[in-house]
């Protein structure tokens, strides 16, 4: 079984982290697969040797280990975390970019197509969108309390879920920023 989120706390690590390359490999591995360097580049479009120094670079975070070879010959990488978190506030550039990433993940679930008929999986996204005025300490319980349910879900789905699709779940809060963001 796969370890807990690993926590990020400094911005070296959420650095490392958000190149574009490693996160949606890390994605891929956070989902169940193990990858080579080649298939890992084929996911994102690197070459294999560009992939191998990702994938090291995240191999000393502690995000991704080597799996074990089915032939020898093959060197496969797995994740060795569920997912990160993070526990510092990035720099607006890494932060910028944390939040493509996020956002080009949220597109590939929300651009899915839907089951076509007699196609047994459910709608593969639903959302929520609502603007509340809160406390930064009203706005901390309402993330903890958003992980919380989230931690329960997980630890349910473990063991009852086992024919279910899997759900993607994006939790994000921010200020609103209607003034000085950028369209």
């Amino acid at each position: 079984m796969v370890a807990e989120r690993r926590e990020l706390s400094d911005l070296a690590q959420m650095r490392a982290v958000s190149h574009p390359a490693r996160w949606r490999v890390l994605e891929e591995m956070w989902a169940g697969r193990v990858l080579t360097a080649t298939e890992a580049a084929e996911v994102v479009g690197l070459t294999p040797s560009a992939m191998s120094y990702h994938l090291q670079q995240l191999a000393r975070l502690g995000l991704v280990e080597r799996d074990e070879s089915a032939d020898g010959r093959e060197h496969p990488w797995k994740a060795s975390t569920d997912g990160v978190f993070m526990t510092t506030r990035p720099d607006d550039p890494l932060g910028r970019t944390m939040m493509q990433n996020l956002s080009r993940s949220i597109d590939r679930l929300v651009l899915s197509a839907p089951p076509v008929d007699g196609d047994p999986r459910p709608w593969p996204a639903a959302f929520s969108h609502r603007t509340l005025r809160l406390t930064r300490k009203q706005a901390k319980a309402l993330h903890e309390r958003i992980n919380a349910v989230i931690k329960e879900f997980e630890e349910v789905a473990d063991s009852d879920s086992a024919d279910g699709p899997e759900y993607e779940v994006f939790w994000v809060q921010g200020v609103a920023d209607r003034d000085h963001g950028q369209a």
